[in-house]
């Protein structure tokens, strides 16, 4: 078995078309199905950078397990640590959200999503979660826009912070896990702590404002930073 066909059986496993991997990891559209057994070490380079979990050497020389897993259960987590780290973290794409918002706590599923690296600094341990942005909610054609194929870098929000204000003097971004609206990208316009209830906001003027029951919320993520993966 070539270098190329592990980099198919690779593909198979991770449950992704082979043109959706190419577009994730960066690579041009077709090379998988290329006539070339080998895979370069720039394309290797690229492919290990998203999916972190991947046994170069097996890759390579065919040695050893598809699979590595070093990291655990540990992976998204960041404990204390010295002034910088890096943490490889779970990257839920627009075509995995559907099952992931039903296998949040599943750690053995988690453990077979791509990882995206992420650069910790000290004392800001948490859950950490990437999402790729899957469609127009919160572009209006300015800088804050998220566009689709962002990848949102997000810490999971305490529950206790729900019986504090979640609304902040400047408008800030989060992530909600809605079990009935499913996964939301949104700023929190409005929090009432009695009723249990936020309002969030859609940056696209298309796009209405919603109330929603904090009680029916999964898991809140404060986006940290973005990512942009796709040239304007």
């Amino acid at each position: 078995m070539s270098a190329k066909e592990r980099l198919k059986e690779f593909v198979k496993y991770k449950g992704i078309g082979r043109n959706r991997f190419e577009e994730l990891v960066g690579i041009s559209s077709g090379y998988i199905s290329s006539k070339s057994p080998s895979v370069g070490s720039e394309i290797i380079e690229k492919i290990v950078y998203i999916y972190h979990d991947l046994n170069i050497e097996w890759l390579v020389t065919g040695r050893g397990q598809m699979i590595k897993d070093p990291y655990g259960q540990k992976i998204g987590t960041a404990e204390e640590f010295a002034y910088k780290s890096t943490v490889y973290v779970p990257l839920v794409s627009r075509h995995a959200q559907a099952q992931y918002i039903h296998r949040l706590d599943d750690k053995s599923y988690i453990n077979t999503l791509p990882v995206f690296p992420v650069t910790v600094e000290y004392g800001k341990k948490g859950n950490y979660v990437c999402f790729e942005m899957w469609d127009e909610s919160m572009d209006d054609g300015t800088g804050n826009s998220y566009k689709p194929g962002d990848i949102l870098i997000c810490r999971e929000t305490d529950r206790a912070f729900r019986q504090t204000n979640l609304y902040f003097n400047k408008p800030k971004s989060f992530v909600v896990i809605h079990e009935n609206n499913g996964i939301i990208a949104a700023q929190i316009t409005a929090h009432d702590p009695v009723k249990q209830s936020i309002r969030v906001h859609l940056l696209n003027p298309s796009r209405a404002d919603a109330v929603l029951d904090l009680r029916n919320v999964k898991k809140l993520f404060d986006v940290l930073k973005l990512h942009r993966t796709i040239n304007d």
